[in-house]
């Protein structure tokens, strides 16, 4: 198959020759296999789908990740991802992903092969399903079948939630400050336990924010956040994933129940609730500046009330230990809107507070997100 010059490569500073010894790298790699260009790239990697070919005996080339193994007979469709240094896979938090969610996040295992431009290259088990962001309706009225699709997404997204806070995941006390891998020790602070690229430096991020934003209700609103973030010391600190958008959420075209969730290379551990943003994709749309509107506007559906309802009161009934820690939840859920939202992402430098001028579309976001909370 024949692959044309993917944007990635020109990000990457890479060639095309650089491409395609990828490709015949990888088909070298994995006899017995089509491999083909993925339908849903990222803007961080390269994706090539690997399917078994009809008849051939995969001998050698399988799936192992801790106590995972796949027998090589029963072959399956693969997937391998090419990413750049500085956007390389950590597999420990990709393990404690598939460890937290099983049904919806891929196993994931280091591939040594040699590649031009200090390229890294990951195998994964493939998730099947169709990403939500190609079955979002752009409208803000929706007809019933489409609302009994978002109830069964709101239902599943409440579900991968749930799954993450200590009661449910690792069975410890339910105040537990602590990671679901961390031994218990009285004095860890919620802070102290977030150690990754965003959570290493929360209170520095949120101060910024509260003093660069561009309008004084969005600078009252991170400081707001950060005085009551700096009052809680007890509070679990799990796995969030780290880019909980619509186009790395896949589910069943049909029903639109969630099936896989990819790209887990921005996940580290944050405080419970801190990926909540990624609630508010699915409760409406972006909708572009034209000649009706001189900005970038986040539209609401007209049952995005009943569905917000919904996911909370599924949450507290998946759990039982958030009662009374509703606010909890809602302050990190802010924290996730403000730093996610707040910085352009700037090929992944983050540092840079979003402005009028270069940033519409996550000042839309950021100012409904935040008032909708």
């Amino acid at each position: 198959m024949a692959f044309s010059q993917d944007d990635f490569w020109e990000r990457m500073g890479l060639q095309e020759k650089d491409r395609t010894t990828c490709v015949e790298t990888v088909r070298g790699r994995y006899d017995g296999y089509h491999v083909e260009k993925f339908e849903y790239q990222g803007y961080c990697s390269f994706t090539l789908l690997l399917s078994p070919q009809q008849g051939h005996i995969v001998s050698e080339v399988g799936f192992q990740s801790g106590a995972h193994i796949r027998a090589s007979e029963v072959a399956e469709q693969l997937i391998v991802q090419i990413r750049p240094a500085q956007h390389a896979l950590d597999l420990d938090t990709a393990w404690a992903a598939s460890r937290t969610h099983s049904l919806v996040a891929p196993m994931v295992r280091t591939l040594d092969l040699c590649l031009p431009g200090d390229l890294c290259a990951y195998e994964m088990n493939r998730l099947e399903g169709t990403p939500v962001s190609r079955l979002h309706p752009h409208e803000r009225s929706i007809g019933v079948e489409i609302r009994e699709k978002q109830r069964a997404l709101i239902t599943s997204f409440t579900n991968f939630i749930a799954q993450s806070w200590p009661d449910v995941a690792s069975k410890k006390r339910r105040d537990s400050v602590l990671r679901p891998d961390s031994p218990s020790n009285e004095e860890q602070t919620i802070l102290s336990l977030c150690t990754g690229k965003v959570g290493s430096c929360i209170v520095p991020k949120l101060q910024k924010l509260a003093e660069e934003l561009p309008d004084q209700w969005l600078r009252e609103r991170a400081q707001t956040t950060l005085d009551k973030l700096r009052v809680i010391d007890d509070y679990p600190v799990v796995l969030n994933h780290g880019d909980l958008i619509p186009s790395n959420i896949l589910v069943i075209k049909e029903t639109w129940e969630i099936t896989g969730l990819v790209d887990w290379a921005e996940a580290e551990y944050l405080p419970f609730g801190t990926c909540l943003y990624g609630l508010e994709y699915l409760l409406g749309f972006l909708q572009p500046a034209s000649q009706e509107l001189d900005r970038p506007t986040f539209v609401y559906y007209d049952n995005a009330p009943q569905l917000q309802a919904k996911f909370w009161t599924t949450l507290l009934d998946l759990v039982p230990g958030l009662g009374g820690r509703q606010e909890e939840v809602r302050l990190m859920r802010d924290i996730g809107v403000l730093l996610w939202h707040g910085y352009a992402w700037d090929e992944g430098t983050i540092d840079r507070v979003v402005d009028e001028v270069n940033d519409g579309d996550e000042l839309a976001k950021l100012r409904a997100f935040l008032s909708n909370s």
